[in-house]
């Protein structure tokens, strides 16, 4: 028996010390430009989402790009929105846009149905050699005005409208990140009351890091998805740096003041990525969860930030890991 347990022993203390070695750092996240692979071709998508008379969502291949679901009476325009990080692959992309009733601002809540007003389009823009050219435009079922009260959205009576759009974009590199990842969504609700602890669990443990962890353990967590985009984005050196160093706000930033991340509660359990992808998204609101502020020293005022979270569990895997 006392074998056994020495055995034992010696089995977890090297367990530990492999997983040390294996750990990730900023250092790592540095010198991702020396790994990802190089293309002669590095075409940058844009979508530019244009609103009235409603709050919606866009997905690209089931991910969310953008959401806008802002207690204002009016709309969203010109925005350019990097699509190429839930782009994978060559081959038809998925677009789908989702359609709420907007905010009534005399009322102060939100409407019942969607209007004769709504309407969502958007731009897609081709970026590549410094050159740019808009190669595709899509709105919603809407029917010009004619002054005479005809006209407007077609289903104004609808409390929900979704659309699907597919398009052909080429992009010189192939992720297989969820095609090699298990399917999350399921119909059973003792196994999705399970998977949501187990997510539950993983979100407060990113929390932790931020909260009392070192930016060494962050990286640790961040590294596969920081690979992922510094590939689907062409990033240089220079950029990749330049995103872990600033748009990762992180507790012990020398340029910050003040950081703090709210206690995770209200959220509700969705699934994306044709439900390889699991996160927790505020009910208020639709965004994440893991939310909190951070002041910067050079500025007067506190800036919300929504940490974006998606988790996926590789085949053959139990861990969730970070998207």
């Amino acid at each position: 028996m006392k074998k056994f347990i020495f055995l034992s022993l010696i089995s977890l203390i090297s367990c530990a010390e492999d997983k040390e070695k294996n750990m990730k750092t900023g250092q790592d996240i540095y010198i991702l430009n020396t790994i990802i692979e190089k293309t002669e071709e590095a075409p940058l998508y844009k979508l530019l989402p244009i609103s009235s008379g409603c709050t919606f969502e866009i997905l690209v291949n089931d991910i969310p790009l953008y959401k806008f679901f802002e207690k204002t009476s009016g709309g969203v325009g010109g925005t350019a929105i990097p699509m190429n990080w839930n782009i994978s692959k060559t081959g038809k992309q998925k677009i789908t846009i989702r359609m709420y009733p907007g905010f009534n601002v005399d009322e102060n809540k939100f409407n019942l149905t969607l209007g004769k007003n709504a309407g969502v389009k958007f731009i897609i823009e081709k970026e590549e050699n410094g050159e740019e050219e808009n190669i595709f435009e899509y709105k919603t079922a809407f029917v010009d005005f004619d002054g005479k009260g005809n006209g407007g959205f077609l289903y104004p009576d609808k409390p929900f409208h979704e659309e699907i759009v597919y398009i052909d974009l080429k992009v010189p590199y192939q992720i297989d990140i969820l095609e090699n990842s298990q399917t999350l969504i399921t119909k059973d609700k003792e196994k999705l009351k399970l998977l949501e602890k187990e997510v539950l669990l993983k979100y407060n443990e990113i929390r932790n890091i931020y909260m009392s962890g070192t930016k060494d353990q962050l990286a640790n967590i961040s590294y596969k998805k920081e690979k992922r985009i510094a590939q689907q984005m062409f990033l240089t050196t220079e950029e990749i740096k330049d995103r872990w160093d600033n748009d990762y706000q992180f507790r012990t930033d020398k340029n910050l003041e003040f950081f703090d991340l709210k206690p995770i509660e209200d959220y509700t359990m969705s699934f994306y990525g044709d439900g390889k992808l699991v996160c927790l998204e505020k009910i208020n609101n639709k965004k994440s969860s893991l939310w909190g502020g951070f002041k910067r020293k050079d500025k007067d005022v506190v800036t919300t930030t929504y940490i974006i979270l998606y988790l996926y569990k590789p085949k053959g895997k139990t861990e969730f890991e970070v998207y």
